[in-house]
């Protein structure tokens, strides 16, 4: 009688030997390769790059979802996959379902109770008479861009801090020390910024992805394309918040300025609107490289 390992042996050769677990692998890479190349071949379209790479995060999720239910399946029913008839089917079956349904209970935890936690880490504080017109600013910003329910309140900290927090209680969080030093054009495009973080609900990917990436710690996929979606989604804020302000001279200086105070608390990079970084494992797209967009986006907008 075989032992409990020669078991488990046959049931992994038998799994990762059927033409239908080598399928799901092969339908996974195929639509990562598909992404990879519509994503290349369309450079200039912002929007799709963000959806692109969002999607093949999402895949990248559903991979090791799906790899890790396998190996479970093959330890815990090892012989029902090795000797019984449809058993291999059955597990491919059961591997599919169950990395999805893990995905899908992983994303719902963190997307509705990680908002809530990222906001219980800062020292908050209503706005004052005297910083009532940014509130003022941010509730008309948000009902023109379609928004409900956005509240702006400001971080007790010297720092230079701007943050998105998404959920069914949306909110913009701005720090003390920044609107000590950036004047009220520049405060504004960087109120500006973080609603088009609400608005395309960057502000939710990026508390998930913050959880996300701690939990699956060992993908190197995501490693990759988790903050090559986040440098995208910079890039498309900076854009669409100077379109809508027609000041992107005023979010680049209120950029250079934020960079020359000084990195953030590490808990806040990823999650504010600056923090340092290069390379193809930063979040943050190179600061010269936005400011070289906002500029030319102010000449694009003054030859109109």
């Amino acid at each position: 009688m075989p032992s409990l390992f020669e078991v488990i042996g046959e049931a992994l050769q038998a799994y990762w030997f059927s033409p239908l677990s080598l399928s799901v692998l092969a339908v996974c890479g195929a639509s990562i390769g598909t992404l990879l190349y519509v994503f290349v071949t369309n450079a200039q379209n912002a929007k799709l790059r963000v959806s692109l790479l969002t999607g093949l995060y999402a895949l990248s999720i559903f991979f090791w979802a799906f790899i890790a239910a396998s190996l479970v399946l093959c330890v815990s029913q090892a012989r029902m996959i090795a000797y019984a008839r449809f058993g291999v089917p059955v597990a491919v079956f059961g591997a599919v379902a169950g990395g999805l349904t893990a995905s899908t209970l992983i994303s719902f935890l963190v997307w509705h109770f990680g908002n809530k936690a990222v906001l219980r880490r800062f020292p908050l504080r209503d706005l004052r008479a005297e910083e009532g017109w940014i509130g003022e600013y941010l509730s008309l910003l948000a009902r023109f861009e379609g928004l409900r329910g956005v509240r702006l309140r400001i971080v007790e900290s010297d720092e230079a801090l701007a943050m998105a927090i998404g959920g069914k209680e949306p909110h913009i969080l701005v720090s003390q020390g920044l609107t000590s030093f950036l004047d009220p054009d520049e405060l504004e495009t960087v109120v500006a910024h973080e609603v088009m973080h609400l608005k395309h609900h960057d502000a939710e990917f990026k508390v998930f992805s913050k959880v996300l990436s701690r939990i699956l710690f060992f993908d190197p996929f995501s490693k990759f394309f988790d903050p090559a979606v986040h440098r995208e989604r910079e890039y498309l804020a900076d854009e669409t918040s100077a379109r809508s302000t027609g000041k992107p001279a005023a979010l680049a200086s209120a950029l250079l300025k934020i960079v020359d105070r000084g990195a953030p608390t590490k808990a806040t990079w990823g999650l504010s609107i600056y923090a340092p970084g290069r390379g193809l494992f930063s979040r943050y797209p190179p600061i010269d490289e936005r400011v070289h967009r906002l500029l030319l986006l102010s000449d694009l907008l003054a030859t109109r």
